[in-house]
């Protein structure tokens, strides 16, 4: 009897300070702060927008001007302003309309389930990161084309072609420093996503210490 009650108590025992060292998971992802991180981001994309939407509207402006110049130069300039100058236009508005709707329509979809919210806007996240990277090398290489372009317009003299490499390796740097800034704001997301998602923190809390009570002999 004695003995029994001894192997009882260490097992008890030993439960107890595996119980108390043992992590405790962490809490559900809050709602509130899931959301305030998501309009937080697409509060920043709307201004983004606005900013395509400005440099849009600096190279229609700009074309304009070059397209009415005599110089053969500045009207070779003035295409690739005005072809750039739509489009970044055009994604400016379509950020900027986007980036409003998401907010309701995420906002909901928080207010259902945050921690599946997260999970699934981490992985849409994963993309949108990718999608920076390929937009950032291939703005690098017009980049580097445009350049090219201007070089050889200027030793064959052909002042048209000249202008325009000289405007497509600048428009392209232009749209370069906005995906940079954007990617970046695009990964500090990411992180505060992973930071709430609170099934990838319990990845880290599955293990358990295991007690192993061995006894041979007699007490």
């Amino acid at each position: 009897m004695l003995r029994a009650c001894l192997v009882a108590a260490f097992i008890l025992s030993a439960a107890s300070i595996a119980s108390a060292e043992a992590p405790m998971p962490p809490p559900p992802a809050d709602a509130a702060s899931v959301k305030a991180a998501m309009e937080d981001y697409f509060a920043g994309e709307k201004r983004g927008g606005y900013l395509l939407m400005g440099l849009g509207a600096g190279g229609l402006v700009s074309g304009v001007l070059l397209y009415r110049s005599s110089s053969l130069r500045a009207k070779g300039a003035s295409y690739p302003l005005l072809t750039i100058g739509v489009l970044h236009l055009a994604a400016g508005i379509f950020v900027y309309v986007s980036s409003s709707g998401r907010i309701d329509k995420f906002g909901d979809q928080i207010d259902k389930d945050a921690p599946a919210f997260v999970r699934e806007e981490r992985k849409r996240m994963k993309g949108v990161s990718t999608q920076f990277t390929v937009l950032k090398i291939a703005e690098i290489a017009l980049i580097a084309g445009g350049l090219t372009m201007a070089g050889v317009g200027w030793r064959t003299d052909r002042p048209r072609l000249a202008g325009a490499g000289l405007a497509l390796a600048l428009e392209m740097a232009l749209t370069l420093g906005f995906d940079i800034w954007a990617s970046r704001r695009a990964h500090d997301y990411r992180d505060e996503l992973a930071r709430l998602d609170v099934s990838a923190s319990l990845d880290t809390q599955r293990h358990r210490p295991i007690v192993m009570i061995g006894h041979s002999g007699t007490f």
